[in-house]
């Protein structure tokens, strides 16, 4: 008598190694160009009515108002640094951390030239430039960490392929499996009995 056995994903990376793919940009998805006038035009309407909705909002609550201006800095940070992610990324057409770095750099040195007049040009530079690269070093770590998570994330397999996840592999690594899968996967024998 034969027993089928189903085979199941290889195990290996189940356990996070975030440290792993830092040294290459293999964890990203593969480079699709970007609408970049969608994308900016979206970011913009949302970050600018959110804030106009809550300004009006808190006038006609409390009969009082607030300094538009942060508000209106991070609208413009968001809108700038969204322009030049899908600029950077259709020029060089490839997707890494230093999309992130150009765009964020970007977004700080209009947010810093426009709010932030008496500030020095150095400290200007300094931050935007640090800034930027904390930016684009965790994009770099959480993509490569998305390629090494456990079971590898839903989100580098969609990315990468079309295969479409079903809504339970993500607990079969964390959780117990049924113990009629189980016996599928080693077989019979050994000890171990059909349920």
């Amino acid at each position: 008598m034969s027993v089928e056995v189903t085979t199941y994903p290889d195990s290996t990376n189940k356990w996070p190694t975030p440290f792993v793919n830092l040294a290459n940009a293999s964890a990203y998805p593969a480079f699709k160009p970007v609408d970049t006038k969608k994308q900016t035009s979206q970011i913009f309407k949302f970050s600018f009515y959110t804030t106009v909705g809550a300004y009006a909002w808190l006038y006609l609550w409390k009969r009082t108002t607030f300094k538009l201006g942060l508000p209106m800095t991070v609208v413009g940070f968001a809108t700038v640094a969204t322009g030049a992610k899908g600029i950077v990324t259709n020029l060089r057409e490839k997707n890494d951390g230093w999309n992130t770095f150009w765009a964020v750099g970007a977004g700080n040195l209009a947010v810093l030239t426009a709010g932030f007049k008496n500030m020095p040009l150095k400290h200007k530079a300094l931050t935007g430039l640090g800034g930027a690269a904390v930016a684009a070093f965790l994009d770099h770590a959480i993509w490569a960490q998305s390629a090494s998570s456990a079971g590898r994330d839903y989100k580098f397999v969609e990315a990468n392929g079309d295969e479409v996840l079903e809504k339970q592999q993500f607990w079969d690594v964390w959780k117990r499996r049924p113990l009629s899968q189980t016996v599928e996967s080693l077989g019979v024998g050994r000890g171990i009995f059909k349920p």
